[in-house]
């Protein structure tokens, strides 16, 4: 007769510290999926295989989890910073992206969720990214001595929006070959000479769009604004209605809920990419790596909130509209890819639309994130940087 099998061994019983670091980990992950309003304490302990009041033991509310999964990722890149600080850029700049590919949620959630925390507990997270700046920053200028600190600090913003890529962003190319990239473009940025800007001409960028022409369009504006600011799930319709000089039950006299508003929003963004995207077509010229540069920023910086609510706040469209916004958008960067492999042949093409996202990804952050817009030559500065990371030199 064959003798009884035994029980499979219990798992180890986590300590108090290990459990909290793992439903900060998961909770971290989950936040990026499905954005911070749409997780719930019960979401995190399902996961991690506790019950939803176990998870009270470790944090007093979601907010409290949800500084902990942002101070779990960025933690490792202090880590990575501090040590790479005393090597060299390359050191320092590997180390980071591999933070950015082992946590790819990390990122994200430092940009998109920190604005849903209240001040006692968003402070101490601002306060440990301007460290990791600064630190990052003091490094970049012992090898680049004459860069001002502002100046240190927007090479290292570009820098970070690149090695943020694997945030928001998949490739085909291989992990090995993607990290080369990532890192490529990251020191790219970093080695950038901001003085050519002085040289170049870019298009006026003052001029943004024109003020709303009715109530409806005056809604989207204002709506816009208080997305970029608070994100889309931090306002209501009545914050919108306040906003505009509204009662929030008038408002669906426009839009019958709160997501159409952000629908009409992408939907004008879209729009003014695929009217450019039109432009280019059937102008039936050669495509031209230097006026897709200079048009992009242009349009960025005349337009700073609405672009900051088209890369933060897809998450939150309706799937008919995400599906249009991400025709246009992988139509953008075809016609980027394809200028990009005309000035560079011998490119591969999974490489080149990699610098493409990179190049996009630097833009995009320079103008949003911060105070650098209101650099007295941001727009040829942007584009030195951008160039850079395209052509693959300074």
């Amino acid at each position: 007769m064959a003798a009884p099998q035994s029980p499979p061994p219990r798992a180890a019983r986590l300590s108090a510290i290990e459990r909290r670091e793992q439903l900060a980990h998961l909770a971290a992950r989950r936040f990026h999926e499905l954005g911070y309003h749409r997780v719930s304490l019960n979401d995190a302990a399902t996961e991690a295989g506790v019950t939803g009041p176990a998870v009270y033991r470790h944090f007093r509310n979601k907010e409290a989890l949800l500084a902990a999964a942002i101070t779990s990722g960025l933690d490792l890149v202090e880590q990575a910073v501090t040590v790479g600080a005393e090597h060299s850029l390359e050191y320092l700049v590997s180390a980071v992206a591999d933070v950015g590919l082992h946590r790819p949620d990390m990122w994200v959630l430092l940009q998109r969720e920190s604005r849903f925390l209240g001040p006692e507990l968003s402070i101490p997270v601002q306060d440990q990214f301007a460290r990791v700046v600064d630190l990052f920053s003091g490094r970049l200028r012992r090898e680049r001595p004459h860069l001002g600190a502002d100046e240190a600090r927007f090479l290292v913003t570009a820098a970070t929006a690149v090695l943020s890529l694997p945030s928001t962003t998949r490739t085909s190319l291989v992990p090995i070959e993607y990290r080369r990239e990532l890192i490529r473009s990251a020191l790219l940025c970093l080695r950038a000479d901001l003085a050519v800007a002085c040289l170049m001409r870019l298009p006026d960028h003052s001029a943004s769009e024109p003020a709303a022409a009715n109530r409806r369009e005056q809604v989207i504006d204002t709506a816009i604004g208080l997305f970029f600011r608070r994100g889309y799930s931090g306002v209501s319709l009545d914050d919108i209605g306040a906003a505009v000089g509204l009662a929030g039950p008038s408002i669906l006299h426009h839009f019958a809920t709160k997501a159409d508003i952000l629908v009409a929003a992408f939907d004008r963004a879209s729009s003014n990419l695929a009217e450019a995207q039109a432009w280019r077509h059937a102008a039936g010229r050669a495509p031209d790596l230097t006026e897709f540069v200079s048009t992009y920023i242009t349009f960025a910086l005349a337009n700073r909130a609405m672009l900051g609510v088209y890369v933060s706040e897809q998450l939150y469209l309706p799937a008919h509209a995400l599906d249009r916004t991400r025709a246009t958008v992988r139509s953008e960067l075809r016609d980027w890819t394809r200028a990009l492999l005309a000035t560079s042949p011998d490119l591969d093409d999974h490489v080149a639309r990699v610098r493409v996202r990179a190049a996009l990804a630097a833009i995009n952050d320079l103008v949003r994130v911060g105070h650098f817009a209101r650099r007295a030559r941001i727009a040829p500065e942007i584009a030195v940087i951008a160039k850079a990371v395209l052509s693959g030199a300074n």
